[in-house]
């Protein structure tokens, strides 16, 4: 398990332009022991942090022109084009670091120009069309990806100009990188902590699922000597997403940054509110679906949340399509029975959650051992399940984690 430390910042950078001095005076090994120690199988950087990203790409490309670092290399530099891009929002910024790069389609270009591949300009032509430019047949990458051995993914659907994405980084600390963004605006982000304790022991990933249907990831740390899991869900093209914090003992206090230019105005159902961009014709809602409290703090701009009721579990279910919010929003909790008993709190969970009469969703989740257990008729023994509750009343799954 490899956790990023405060000084690998400098360190990368600094290691990556020794080796660029070293290629631009013929010299190819820095550059190719480099690419070996720094990026992974993926061609995803091991230690060097998301904002850090664009800089390091941008250097190779600036000192690129027309030279070879070895084919090892040059394979390597592009499968990291291909991890930002995966890490980058349709408008070419980098998810969660807002300050790079500053001018994404500028840099793109470059990027493109210095190592070019097919599969990235099929999704870069989508985002920055270029004139006189045929859509080419080739694939573009597959957009999400998830490291097995660090807190680090993006759970995406497409590479369409009006895309979701869904990006975290917990490589270090209780406090993971977050940015969700939907219909062209970031709604939360960058910060999602925990009870502000310290970390005790590095994050590690506990499941990971990636389908045409949804994308998971859920991982695991300690803090203030407790255990704390930490899910996020994408439902999509359904613009959902689940973020939930469970705690192995005592109340859940949680907190998600509310990014600058972003209203919030709470609803009648508990725990709901409205956040909306300044632009019209937009809306996302951010709704606690188990009891707790929902706190917006505009100094900070935090959405601070807390369980309550001997609660360990803190989910918090996000939309955004607006034509959706122009119903009536409603939760209620469900019963949860094992062996034709109902279970306490502490042991299961479930939830629905409905716009109007028309589009229903479902959650469940086990907060104790594994075991068969029901609820609106539906049998699972998954620890997570997401899914749609239809009009004839049934459950038809969309996401499980067994």
């Amino acid at each position: 398990m490899t956790v990023v430390s405060s000084s690998a910042t400098s360190r990368v950078l600094a290691t990556l332009h020794s080796a660029l001095a070293a290629w631009r005076e013929g010299d190819p090994a820095p550059l190719e022991e480099w690419s070996a120690r720094e990026l992974d199988e993926a061609g995803a950087p091991v230690e060097s942090p998301l904002r850090e990203w664009a800089q390091a790409l941008e250097a190779l490309a600036e000192t690129a022109r027309g030279r070879s670092g070895g084919r090892e290399t040059d394979g390597k530099v592009l499968d990291f084009v291909r991890m930002l891009l995966r890490f980058s929002r349709p408008d070419g910024a980098t998810a969660t670091a807002s300050d790079a790069p500053g001018r994404p389609r500028e840099f793109w270009r470059k990027v493109r120009t210095a190592f070019p591949a097919d599969d990235v300009d099929r999704a870069l032509d989508w985002w920055f069309p270029r004139r006189g430019v045929a859509d080419a047949a080739t694939p573009p990458p597959p957009a999400s990806w998830s490291a097995s051995d660090r807190v680090l993914g993006v759970l995406r659907a497409d590479w369409t100009k009006r895309g979701d994405v869904l990006a975290f980084d917990q490589r270090t600390g209780a406090d993971a990188l977050l940015e969700l963004f939907g219909r062209g605006v970031s709604w939360l982000g960058p910060r999602w902590s925990t009870s502000g304790e310290e970390i005790e022991a590095p994050a590690r990933v506990t499941a990971l699922e990636s389908g045409p249907n949804a994308g998971a990831a859920e991982w695991t740390f300690r803090a203030g000597g407790r255990e704390i899991t930490r899910l996020a869900v994408t439902l999509h093209g359904r613009r959902l997403a689940l973020l939930a914090d469970l705690h192995a003992e005592g109340d859940v206090v949680a907190a998600l940054d509310v990014p600058a230019g972003l209203s919030y105005q709470p609803l009648a159902a508990p725990g709901a509110a409205t956040l909306k961009p300044d632009k019209s014709g937009k809306s996302a809602q951010a709704v606690l679906i188990a009891p707790g409290e929902a706190r917006f703090d505009a100094a900070s701009r935090r959405l601070q949340l807390r369980s309550t009721a001997g609660g360990r579990w803190l989910p918090l279910l996000v939309s955004w399509d607006h034509a959706r919010h122009r119903r009536p929003l409603t939760w209620v909790e469900l019963t949860v029975a094992e062996d034709g008993r109902r279970c306490p709190r502490d042991v299961a969970w479930a939830a629905r959650a409905s716009w109007g009469r028309s589009e229903t969703f479902v959650f469940y989740r086990s907060l104790g051992r594994s075991a068969r257990r029901s609820f609106l008729g539906c049998s699972t023994t998954a620890r997570l399940l997401v899914g749609r509750f239809t009009p004839e009343g049934d459950v038809e799954p969309i996401v499980t984690l067994e």
